[in-house]
């Protein structure tokens, strides 16, 4: 049985304002140290987020809006006057008795690269402004190429984050490392599938690519492949994304003679591949001349 406290006459109101301060007391004393408490866990989270932004090195911000839209909305005009020299861009090669690549129906564009790497910084240019003519990208973050490789801190984008949507064809993109070096070799970002490393493996060498497992590699449905830039990221040396981007339509800047004519191959190789779909696209004169260039 519950046993009963028995107060001492008139002690009642007394140790009832005893309580009440008491309560008051602790109520001030709880919130206080709620707010240390979450002071404290913000502040450890934030270190932690920042130190895991550091140690990986992942893209962690958004490309600006206006950087997107010069990126994804080069004009077909302005297209059309890139011609491709065929002489100095590399051309994809062709392969023969591959299985065809494909998802859901559409032929799949593999890239694989690395935040790191100054020639996927360089071939992300023209990547994008094809793609794009194909399909939508969200999320597209900003990053730069190492500090500490060959042509340093070339500015660009990373796939790491974004996402593709096309009715023509189905994107797949794997950055393999960061772009910052830890006991001298760089952390792993993204890891690809089994059957995308089976592909890396097999077309990245030669007679495909000039050299072994080279990145940026782009696989077009298994038709074509391409190694290395389409050019060389000193063109891009000291320029912003903003300036690169504000570029590109301007006839007779470096960014116009060698970014645009890279993206009509790109274009060109995967209406080759898609049945010419866009044909507003597929059908731009250069376009045209470089698809009929391919062998």
């Amino acid at each position: 049985m519950a046993q009963q406290v028995k107060r001492k006459p008139g002690a009642g109101k007394n140790n009832a304002s005893k309580s009440r301060s008491g309560s008051q007391t602790g109520v001030v004393i709880a919130a206080v140290s709620l707010v240390l408490i979450v002071a404290i866990v913000a502040t450890f989270i934030l270190v932690k987020l920042n130190r895991t932004s550091a140690s990986t090195g992942a893209a962690s911000t958004l490309a600006s809006a206006s950087v997107v839209n010069a990126v994804t909305n080069v004009p077909n005009s302005a297209l059309a006057a890139a011609t491709v020299p065929t002489s100095s861009i590399p051309m994809p090669a062709k392969i023969v008795g591959g299985a065809s690549f494909t998802s859901a129906g559409k032929p799949v564009i593999l890239y694989m690269g690395a935040d790191y790497c100054p020639y996927c910084a360089a071939e992300r240019w023209p990547l994008i402004i094809a793609l794009s003519k194909f399909g939508t990208f969200s999320n597209l973050h900003t990053t730069s190429s190492s500090s500490t490789d060959v042509y340093p801190n070339t500015q660009t984008f990373s796939f790491y984050g974004s996402s593709y949507t096309s009715k023509y064809i189905d994107f797949q993109s794997v950055e393999m490392q960061t772009n910052i070096s830890s006991n001298g070799s760089y952390t792993t970002l993204q890891t690809p599938t089994a059957l995308q490393n089976q592909i890396f493996s097999k077309y990245d060498q030669p007679p495909y690519t000039a050299t072994a497992t080279g990145i940026p590699f782009i696989d077009f449905a298994n038709k074509y492949v391409v190694s290395g830039p389409s050019y060389s990221p000193a063109l891009l040396a000291g320029l912003s994304r903003a300036s690169i981007a504000g570029s590109l339509t301007i006839s007779g800047t470096v960014t116009n003679q060698a970014i645009l004519p890279s993206a009509n191959l790109i274009i060109a190789t995967i209406c080759k591949i898609d049945n010419n779909q866009p044909g507003s696209v597929c059908s731009i004169p250069a376009v045209a001349t470089a698809e009929a260039s391919l062998k």
